[in-house]
């Protein structure tokens, strides 16, 4: 599907609630995922003053005055885009929040985590509040009109399964979209072609300008390519930092840097192991993903076309995974559940997706790329809902297909879902 126009973002709502209740709000996620735009959906034109650090004047007045930097907007809200590029700012902002706390007065983005840059964090803490934004959603993408929220909707009792009681679909559909991922400005190109050569300056410009100011002398920029892409050729797979390391041919010591400077510049998702009690959980090694299937698609060369051959089905796999995983990352910025997510690994017992809800319960998620699905693909879902009992009252199997069923065993039961359902549900 090719973007003739500007989405409406889904978190925009939670942009101006936050505006409402805090002087200062900080919207992050990678560089080019329309952290701008949405703050341009959620002020106009009347209401605030942007400005970007990517301009050289305006990045030269920020770093020479701060003070009166922050100040100029007077009674509008100021707009800092890319406000990692002057961590000067951050003093400046404190001092003017402290003599007046109106709601609303400042929105500041980043395209690497503000408040884990020296100096950031303590000068804004209980002084702003942060929203996170990712690539389009699937159903931003569609123009749904409400938010889409799977985990509310299943939480809820999965209303209206019976749309997906007839065989069919359209799988290839589905493959496009996985690999297309979720940059606004690519999936406004028509063509696969198109689309990787405006990745390719994206990672060049990520490996020569941005990873540069972020990795303060250190070689970071030289080899965050080579790590994307060695990231991207295992994704949704257990972290192991000494192999990973070998791959790039340095010391075990500086990956654990690089591998948290990406994850600072919203290109990697790390996902925990999940267990009961925190000692159990620390345990368990991590997952570690590129945080865009689109961005991962063009490190490797993959395409829609590989994803059905045999060579493809098993890198496809676990593509199909880190998007499922990407696309409950999104929704959790607008859920009116908080949840977190996790993996699972005990003895012979695997579980992709671990939903773990605030109150404690959980929900098990195996993911499967096949058009169809046997009792081989719920076989550990029933297990781990047998084992935590307590805490888990369904378990649920994401396909490729287009049908849903229930199936039961002593009083467990596990939904068979199309993926597809992630944004196709009820609202």
């Amino acid at each position: 599907m090719t973007l003739t126009h500007e989405v409406p973002r889904h978190g925009v709502s939670i942009a101006r609630e936050i505006l409402e209740d805090s002087p200062l709000l900080v919207v992050q996620g990678a560089r080019q995922v329309g952290k701008s735009t949405l703050l341009r959906q959620a002020l106009n034109e009347e209401e605030a003053h942007f400005v970007t650090l990517d301009d050289a004047l305006a990045l030269d007045y920020a770093r020479h005055d701060p003070a009166g930097f922050v100040e100029q907007a007077g009674s509008r809200t100021l707009v800092i885009d890319e406000a990692q590029r002057a961590p000067e700012l951050a003093l400046a902002l404190k001092a003017s929040i402290d003599r007046d706390r109106r709601p609303g007065r400042f929105a500041i983005t980043g395209s690497s985590d503000l408040l884990r840059l020296p100096g950031m964090s303590d000068s804004l803490a209980g002084r702003a509040e942060s929203l996170r934004v990712y690539g389009l959603s699937q159903g931003e993408i569609a123009e749904r009109k409400q938010p889409e929220d799977w985990v509310a909707w299943a939480v809820d009792g999965y209303q209206g399964l019976e749309r997906w009681t007839e065989a069919g679909g359209a799988p290839d559909e589905l493959r496009s979209a996985i690999i297309a991922g979720g940059y606004p400005e690519p999936l406004k190109r028509s063509d696969r072609r198109r689309q990787e050569r405006w990745y390719g300056s994206y990672v060049e410009r990520l490996a020569t300008h941005d990873s540069r100011e972020l990795g303060n002398g250190s070689r970071f920029s030289q080899y965050l390519e080579t790590l994307l892409r060695v990231i991207a050729n295992q994704p949704q797979t257990e972290l192991v930092k000494s192999k990973v390391a070998r791959s790039l041919g340095i010391a075990e010591s500086s990956l654990g840097e690089y591998l948290t400077l990406a994850e600072m510049m919203y290109l990697i998702d790390i996902t925990p192991g999940w267990g009961v009690g925190y000692s159990s959980r620390a345990l368990k090694r991590p997952k570690v993903s590129i945080a865009d299937t689109g961005l991962a698609a063009f490190l490797t060369g993959f395409s829609v076309e590989k994803s059905r051959v045999a060579g493809g089905f098993e890198h496809y796999g676990a593509l199909v995974e880190a998007f499922v995983c990407g696309e409950l990352l999104k929704q959790a910025t607008w859920s009116r559940e908080r949840f977190k997510i996790a993996h699972y690994r005990k003895r012979d017992i695997e579980i992709d997706i671990v939903i773990e809800l605030a109150d404690g319960r959980v929900v098990p998620v195996e993911v499967k790329s096949a058009l169809s699905v046997d009792a081989r693909a719920w076989k550990n879902v029933l297990r781990f809902g047998m084992e935590h009992q307590e805490r888990c009252s369904a378990g649920v199997v994401l396909y490729h297909g287009s049908r849903a069923v229930t199936v039961e065993q002593d009083g467990f039961p596990v939904r068979v879902l199309p993926i597809s359902s992630l944004w196709q549900h009820e609202d």
